[in-house]
């Protein structure tokens, strides 16, 4: 029902042969009318005619001559009908050439802009491609110079903190030489006093030595997940602040409800605990609170292990908790954050471990939630 177009003659061949139908239906009923009609006028002239006369002969003429005049007048309606019929043929053939016409071109329009929008679509989806493929190399390049300067600021941060860290066992060994190369221009050193000076020294450069390592296997990243321990994680990031804490004179609180095993990146834990704590005595040391403290508190629930490290600096602005974990965003100035650390936190905690790192407010300060299935 269908040409190489695509155009449904149906459309245009149904009203043809409709017409069609009615015109032939309309002609052998006028006929069947007529001749019943006709069959009825001689009967009633027969019987007229024989009341007025009993001439049959002339009444066969005159019924002869009748039926001669019906069949001349059936003939020029017949031929009426034909010339009609053949008229309205030829005119539903013009309108059926000129709708294929037509159709044909609305076809042909349509097929045009159905080309054309395809032609767009590929068009619009190899230069998508070409642009998510621009996009995800930029989006490499921007991860990579996070993860640079993330390098970098966590180097700064471990100079900083060994600093701290050598800073009173150096004290005491410049102690033990001042006492030393006083004793010797006295002329009272003694052998036991030299021995002495020199196994506390050694005590001293036996701590900075392990300090160095710590640091070193701090950042060293882990290969493969492994089960460890919540709070001696947590206590490596500890060692590594404390003598920072105790020099800002900020009070540490360990509150150990439960402690647990879990399977993760203890390493990477360790350093997101030690972001946390960095950025809670920053924000104390800069706002000079009175009676610093820095809470952190271990507990589960069922199969999950929580620890919350909380401080008392008086909270997170609420047009900040929408940006908080975004990457460059810092409340600090330029020159002591790059606003890296929790970005990088929530990575590790939510992408490498499958858990959730979030923040809250409570009536002292911020509260950093984080929640890993055992």
């Amino acid at each position: 029902m269908f040409n190489k177009e695509g155009i449904p003659f149906f459309t245009v061949i149904i009203p043809f042969l409709s017409i069609l139908f009615i015109a032939f239906f309309a002609t052998s009923y006028h006929l069947k009318v007529t001749n019943e009609a006709f069959d009825n006028s001689i009967k009633e002239y027969k019987q007229q005619y024989v009341l007025k006369s009993n001439d049959s002969q002339n009444l066969e003429k005159q019924i002869h001559k009748k039926t001669l005049e019906h069949k001349k007048y059936q003939k020029e309606f017949t031929d009426f009908m034909v010339v009609l019929t053949i008229a309205i043929i030829i005119f539903m053939a013009l309108f059926s050439l000129l709708m294929i016409s037509i159709i044909s071109d609305v076809v042909k329009k349509y097929k045009e802009e159905v080309e054309n929008k395809e032609n767009k679509l590929q068009t619009l989806n190899k230069s998508l491609a070409s642009k998510v493929a621009i996009g995800i190399e930029e989006g490499k390049r921007k991860d990579k110079a996070i993860l640079q300067q993330s390098k970098l600021a966590r180097m700064g941060s471990m100079i900083n903190m060994i600093a701290h860290q050598w800073r009173q066992p150096l004290t005491e060994l410049s102690g033990v030489l001042m006492e030393l190369e006083t004793a010797t221009r006295f002329k009272k050193v003694t052998d036991n006093h030299i021995l002495n000076s020199i196994e506390r020294s050694d005590k001293m450069i036996e701590f900075m030595s392990n300090t160095i390592d710590d640091f070193r296997n701090f950042f060293k990243p882990d290969k493969k997940k492994e089960k460890f321990s919540v709070l001696d994680s947590c206590q490596k990031a500890i060692n590594l602040i404390n003598a920072s804490l105790d020099d800002a004179k900020i009070k540490l609180i360990v509150d150990v409800k439960n402690d647990k095993q879990i399977n993760g990146y203890p390493t990477e834990f360790s350093q997101v605990i030690l972001n946390l704590l960095m950025n809670a005595k920053d924000i104390l040391v800069e706002k000079e609170i009175l009676n610093p403290k820095i809470v952190i508190t271990i507990e589960t629930k069922g199969l999950l292990s929580i620890v919350r490290v909380k401080d008392n600096a008086g909270g997170i602005k609420p047009e900040h908790f929408d940006l908080i974990f975004d990457p460059y965003f810092s409340t600090k100035d330029s020159s002591k954050g790059t606003g890296l650390g929790l970005y990088i936190s929530k990575l590790i905690i939510e992408r490498n471990m499958g858990g959730e790192l979030s923040v809250s407010n409570d009536d002292e300060g911020a509260v950093f939630k984080i929640v890993l299935a055992g």
